[in-house]
């Protein structure tokens, strides 16, 4: 069987996105670059939503083939198998949300983290009030994203906020859209990913979350090198890393306090830990992204 890629953004396989951030472009902007077809795909750690206002095509969702008719929008979990062929005249919006910043968008209302854990297409009326509503809450998004404006942050995460619970809310209208079936694979990775936010910083062994799901440690991992692309070891590492990363881009506490919050007993494992896996020290990361968000405040 073909593997599914997992990707940061389709066709990027090195994560491009800092920690909390979003990423907002246009449909045409990369499905031009792939002849208008996206080739089904995960990602691991981004939530998607798509706004399409015009033009044509076909959705895959964990092999189900949908018709996209306009307007609609679509919800992607992380790590849901899909896919998409475009029309040339495709009009949209796609934007990629890491997911723990999805947590914080939805901390007011967590009984939608449950309506978006699935794929989905949810079918507009047009010209009704809710594509009217979509209409201008992805004119607002894209407007913030490429601004400056004043409390632009604050303004993008309430724009997104309305725009989930717009989707959550046309579940229940009379033409519901389409939703992918679960399947048992990624409820078991599900389960896992919520246990390791859990516990990842006292370093539980593959074991003990295996033993927790109720499989044997061979399945865990086959499971995550299915559906990741890395063993259950190395989805537990890359949990650690992304809260240091978290540490060094947005707080200004010292190197070795992130070690022990951490659950590491010296700041050297640390330093060796992460050296090993992203290629540079904490300082030189740390440098790095502070860097880059200058360049990005700057523009």
């Amino acid at each position: 069987m073909k593997a599914i890629p997992t990707y940061a953004l389709y066709g990027e396989l090195a994560e491009t996105l800092p920690p909390e951030r979003l990423h907002c472009e246009s449909i045409a902007e990369r499905s031009r670059l792939y002849d208008w077809e996206i080739e089904p795909h995960r990602h691991e750690a981004f939530f998607q939503i798509l706004y399409i206002n015009s033009g044509s095509g076909e959705a895959q969702f964990e092999g189900t083939r949908v018709a996209i008719r306009p307007p609609c929008l679509i919800t992607i979990p992380p790590l849901a198998v899909h896919g998409f062929r475009f029309s040339r005249n495709i009009r949209g919006t796609v934007i990629t949300i890491v997911e723990k910043y999805l947590d914080a968008i939805l901390a007011a209302a967590p009984q939608l983290q449950s309506r978006l854990a699935l794929p989905q297409l949810h079918r507009l009326k047009a010209r009704s009030a809710e594509a009217v509503r979509a209409a201008q809450l992805f004119e607002t998004i894209v407007g913030e994203f490429g601004g400056n404006a004043a409390w632009r942050s604050a303004a993008l995460h309430a724009s997104l906020a309305l725009a989930l619970i717009l989707a959550a809310r046309s579940q229940a209208a009379a033409d519901p859209g389409i939703t992918a079936p679960a399947n048992r694979k990624m409820l078991h990775l599900q389960r896992f990913r919520a246990l390791l936010d859990r516990d990842y910083r006292t370093h539980k062994s593959v074991a003990f979350y295996a033993g927790k799901l109720g499989i044997t440690p061979t399945q865990l991992n086959r499971v995550c090198r299915e559906l990741l692309g890395k063993s259950a070891l190395g989805a537990i590492s890359a949990r650690l890393l992304l809260e240091a990363e978290r540490d060094l881009v947005y707080t200004f506490i010292g190197v070795k306090e992130i070690a022990l919050s951490l659950g590491f007993s010296d700041a050297g494992y640390f330093s060796r830990f992460f050296s090993k896996h992203k290629r540079c020290t904490p300082t030189q990361f740390r440098q790095q992204a502070q860097r880059q968000l200058n360049r990005e405040n700057a523009g």
